[in-house]
C-alpha cells in the first residue's frame, strides 16, 4: 500500500476508532554502517583454560578377534611403522600434524615436523 492508501484506510477507520493514529515513515540506517559496527576484534584469552587431548599415533595393526583374545602379558604386536617414520599427531581426534617420537630426560616426547592446514577456518580478510 502507498502512504496515501494507508491514510485513506485509517481515515475510514477513524469513524470507529477514538483519537487519531500518527503515521510516520520508518528510517533504517544503511546496512553497510551496521556491518562495520558489528566488526570487532576478539581475544582468545577466554579459551586459554580449555583442556584438549593431544595424541600421537605410533602405528596401527588390524587383528582378528581370536588374535586379540590370545593376547597376554608380554605379547608383541608389530605395527605398520618403522623407527624414524613420521607419526600422526591428533588434537581432539582431528589429525593436525606429522611428527616424530623423541626422548627427553629419559621420557618420550613428540616433535612436530609439519602442520596440516586448518580446515573450515576463516581467516580475517579471506572470502571463504
Amino acid at each position: 500500500m502507498t502512504e496515501k492508501e494507508i491514510e485513506m484506510f485509517l481515515g475510514e477507520l477513524g469513524n470507529n476508532v477514538e483519537g487519531e493514529a500518527a503515521i510516520k515513515k520508518v528510517s533504517f540506517p544503511p546496512l553497510d554502517s551496521l556491518q562495520q559496527a558489528r566488526t570487532m576484534k576478539t581475544s582468545l584469552a577466554h579459551l586459554e583454560d580449555i583442556k584438549i587431548t593431544i595424541s600421537a599415533e605410533l602405528g596401527d595393526k588390524i587383528l582378528k578377534f581370536r588374535e586379540v583374545l590370545n593376547l597376554d602379558v608380554g605379547s608383541i604386536i608389530n605395527l605398520d611403522k618403522s623407527a624414524g617414520d613420521a607419526i600422526n599427531i591428533y588434537i581432539n581426534e582431528q589429525k593436525v600434524a606429522l611428527g616424530e617420537i623423541i626422548v627427553v630426560n629419559d621420557g618420550f616426547a613428540v616433535r612436530f615436523n609439519t602442520l596440516d592446514p586448518p580446515k573450515n577456518l576463516r581467516r580475517e580478510g579471506s572470502n571463504g
